[in-house]
């Protein structure tokens, strides 16, 4: 289907963004500084200092001193001062990603606080629609680092908007992403692989801008009587409390490409704190005719002609036209006795539920399908790809044998390599309905399960239960393997299991890939429910479905089909389950004998396409000799091309994530 089809499906305002088409004044910037992260879980604001807002509505817009963007169809460094940065694909810039830097303190932001990010739309897409999200990124310490190549990998995604023709601003809510004062960084990226915009550079007054409208701290202590007879006079209050932020992040909630092959891309979730009992900004009419800003002599169209050129692009205005009532932050390092607070994204790690604080994980299901020794395989694919593969993809089909084995749990207790389990269980003792419904075989497996795994491993892992479980639906009523009961038996067995302890099991729904699947009526009726399913996972696969040999890394995550209203599986997480951080549970490539660098291009294009999805949270390669239908095989060492692009992907800072 086309991208405009699939864009169409995300609303234009969902609660957890808002895109405005409006005619308003532009905005004013201000506070900016180079270098940029998310503040630590537990950062605290300081100690009170002059407000910049001085008694207003504690409304600030901050602006940048470094607005730039990155193009995986160059090679260059990211330009200095560009006068539009570029969002999407374009046959002349390849995937672009723009990067925005800023800095927040107590004289701008206050604990209790609502965060926009506020981009004007210079040349909007051509199509009907384009999906963008925004999502945090590690600072770079200049511009002259930033490549395509180098840029950071994506943290927690915030959100996510839909723009088309008629859009003039794009507002972002990054509430959960200021937590602290110190340094923040966003990329804007977008899903869509035939679509472009163009957001208005640094330069102009109405460029982008982070405002802030904080909320000021409620007095403390008992307040003093008001004196008689003036019942105007206020009472003097205590010093503004400095208690942290009412909430912090939390767990999460395809194409035309490069005619040449492009320099590689590199690159959760928190709801958003409560916002202030204020009027938002963004809503508020203007009172009197909005002032106008200059146009530029000629208006910016398509990419631009020489975006690495810093000379054809002017230097940020440092001289911004306040705006009645909106104050702007002075453009200076934050204030020394704020205190920065540690920067969570310098390095990658994972977090609550594994999910990285930024990139991605990657694993392997090493020797699928066959009698050889698994762990023996792990390791021999390990050697083969030069890389550590953090997720071991284990298949359990019993009644009888407990999981994790001795010889799994020793694969994640080596200190030099750490891993973790995806545990794949399908149960074979009764059907879905009658698992729900309390079997007893069902039932003192699970608890005797449950013993073994709190006796014996205490570290987070993986879990899936019955994965792929369209191909096994039986509509029909009474079947007892119907999508309800699907589902009622997923949340049966991992209620099950952690009521009797096992509390660091990490569930993860394992849809399949084929679009014939998603077409049925009863898909959605398989998913068992936010409350007991933590990660999103699709099993797809890289194969010439036009018969092209063309096939790429984009179609296996985010597939669609002709003019079908399947939106593509990325889109669909980002649409239906926006907290949840998403998983190529299995993903292969086949060799194609009448395409013999099939493999070798797939794996080529996922280093750089991972640009594009900034949601996909781990990677698990299925490596086969002969897969379950027709015998095709996945493995990536017959060629020695296929090799080397595989180790070459594993090498893309995207996949530098250090396991806890």
């Amino acid at each position: 289907m086309s991208g405009t089809d699939a864009r169409q499906r995300l609303p234009l305002a969902t609660g957890r963004g808002i895109v405005t088409v409006l005619a308003v004044l532009p905005l004013v910037l201000a506070g900016f500084v180079i270098g940029y992260g998310v503040g630590s879980g537990d950062g605290r604001f300081g100690d009170a200092v002059r407000e910049a807002w001085e008694g207003g509505d504690g409304a600030v817009d901050h602006r940048p001193l470094a607005a730039s963007f990155t193009a995986t169809g160059v090679a260059g460094r990211a330009p200095d001062a560009p006068a539009v940065l570029p969002v999407g694909y374009s046959d002349d810039l390849g995937i672009a990603v723009t990067h925005l830097q800023f800095a927040v303190d107590e004289s701008t932001v206050r604990p209790a606080h609502t965060a926009e990010l506020r981009l004007p739309v210079a040349v909007p897409p051509d199509s009907e629609g384009m999906t963008v999200e925004v999502a945090s990124v590690h600072p770079v310490s200049c511009l002259c680092s930033l490549t395509a190549a180098t840029a950071p990998p994506y943290g927690t995604v915030w959100d996510a908007v839909e723009v088309d023709a008629a859009t003039t601003e794009i507002v972002f809510d990054v509430t959960g992403a200021i937590n602290a004062p110190g340094r923040y960084g966003f990329a804007v990226t977008s899903p869509d692989r035939k679509a472009y915009l163009e957001l208005e550079g640094a330069e102009y007054d109405a460029g982008p801008a982070l405002r802030t409208v904080s909320e000021p701290d409620a007095p403390t202590g008992p307040l003093p009587p008001t004196a008689p007879g003036d019942p105007t006079t206020a009472p003097p209050t205590d010093p503004p409390s400095t208690d942290a932020p009412s909430a912090a992040p939390s767990d999460p909630p395809a194409t035309t490409d490069p005619a040449t092959d492009p320099a590689p891309a590199s690159g959760d979730p928190a709801s958003p704190a409560a916002p202030p009992a204020t009027t938002s900004p963004a809503t508020e009419p203007p009172t009197a005719e909005p002032p106008t800003t200059a146009p530029p002599t000629t208006a910016p169209t398509g990419p631009p002609a020489d975006p690495f050129d810093p000379a054809a692009s002017p230097s940020p205005s440092t001289d911004p036209s306040a705006v009645p009532g909106l104050p702007a932050a002075e453009p200076t390092e934050p204030l020394p006795e704020s205190g920065q607070s540690e920067d969570q994204l310098s390095v990658c790690t994972t977090g609550d539920k594994l999910v990285p604080t930024c990139g991605a994980l990657v694993g392997v299901a090493p020797a699928a399908h066959t009698s050889k020794v698994k762990e023996d395989e792990l390791l021999a694919f390990e050697e083969r790809v030069q890389h550590t593969q953090q997720i071991y993809h284990a298949y359990e089909r019993g009644d009888d044998r407990l999981f994790p084995t001795d010889a799994q749990i020793a694969l994640t207790r080596d200190p030099e390599r750490p891993r973790t389990l995806f545990i794949n269980w399908k149960p074979r003792m009764a059907s879905w309905a009658e698992i729900a419904a309390g079997d007893p075989e069902v039932d003192a497996y699970l608890d005797r399960l449950a013993a073994h795994i709190t006796a014996n491993f205490d570290k987070p892992f993986f879990f899936t239960v019955h994965h792929e479980p369209e191909n096994d639906v039986i509509q029909r009523a009474g079947s007892g393997m119907e999508p309800g009961d699907y589902a009622d038996m997923f949340r049966y067995v991992v209620e099950r299991l952690r009521a009797n302890g096992v509390d660091n099991l990490v569930s993860v729904m394992n849809y399949m890939g084929y679009l014939k699947w998603v077409e049925k009526p009863w898909h959605d009726q398989l998913y068992p429910g936010d409350d007991v399913v933590d990660w999103i996972g699709l099993s797809g696969y890289g194969q010439s479905l036009h018969d092209d040999g063309r096939s790429d890394f984009g179609e296996i995550v985010d597939q669609t089909k002709g003019d079908t209203a399947w939106p593509g599986f990325y889109h669909w997480v980002a649409k239906e389950h926006p907290d949840k951080p998403m998983m190529l549970a299995e993903w292969g490539v086949f060799h194609e004998e009448e395409y013999p660098d099939h493999q070798t291009a797939v794996f080529q294009a996922a280093r750089y396409q991972m640009a594009h999805y900034p949601r996909l949270k781990a990677i698990v390669y299925f490596e086969t000799p002969a897969d379950s239908n027709g015998g095709r095989n996945s493995e990536i060492h017959r060629d020695e091309g296929a090799l080397e692009a595989f180790r070459a992907l594993m090498r893309s800072p995207f996949f530098d994530v250090r396991l806890e």
